[in-house]
């Protein structure tokens, strides 16, 4: 969340080849700094293509950064200067013929808002949350990021002074060797993070 002195820190994703070219160049004609990273950056601004579940989408949503349209930077660029954010966002009008629910639409705008209000540092931030087995799996770092960006504390299973809140599998097998020793704790699968910030209300 930039104020209105701070410099635009940017990040995009699912744009590709022409489409990703034309919007560096019109990032290059506004005064930010762009990320060029696969991976999610702690960003003010992710320039998305469309709702999805990406990391950089779930990551900014979890942290309430703006998440906005590409016209935003498009419509910046051929003014000189950057735009108001709100009209832009992703969440401002919901469409009613969009295969998203009004629910997910709406979510980085509703968490946007919401962070915003409540001064929290993030989505999870009241979460202790242990990740399974497979912690060094491509997945399961991109979750990490996911959490990290909302606040989660990742606690390691041994950790037995943290009140652990939430445990994320990847598999059964995973399971089955979490719950020898954290019995009480809910387990989630990994899919739930994505459905608790754009599907739950808050």
């Amino acid at each position: 969340m930039a104020s209105k002195g701070q410099r635009r820190v940017v990040q995009l994703t699912g744009f590709r080849n022409e489409e990703k070219k034309e919007l560096l160049q019109c990032l290059s004609q506004l005064d930010c700094v762009f990320l060029d990273n696969k991976k999610y950056r702690n960003c003010t601004h992710l320039i998305a293509k469309k709702l999805c579940k990406s990391e950089k989408f779930l990551a900014a949503c979890a942290a309430g950064k703006w998440i906005l349209t590409k016209d935003y930077v498009i419509n910046s660029a051929k003014s000189g200067r950057w735009l108001n954010e709100t009209t832009y966002e992703w969440g401002y009008q919901i469409e009613k013929d969009s295969h998203c629910s009004p629910q997910m639409q709406s979510a980085p705008k509703r968490w946007r808002e919401e962070l915003t209000r409540s001064g929290a540092p993030g989505a999870f931030h009241v979460w202790n949350v242990v990740l399974s087995a497979l912690e060094d799996s491509k997945q399961m770092e991109s979750i990490r990021r996911v959490l990290e960006a909302g606040s989660a504390t990742i606690c390691s299973s041994s950790n037995a002074e943290q009140h652990i809140t939430h445990i994320f599998i990847c598999d059964k097998t995973s399971l089955a060797q979490s719950k020898e020793s954290l019995s009480e704790t809910p387990y989630y699968p990994l899919q739930y993070l994505g459905d608790y910030l754009l599907e739950v209300s808050i």
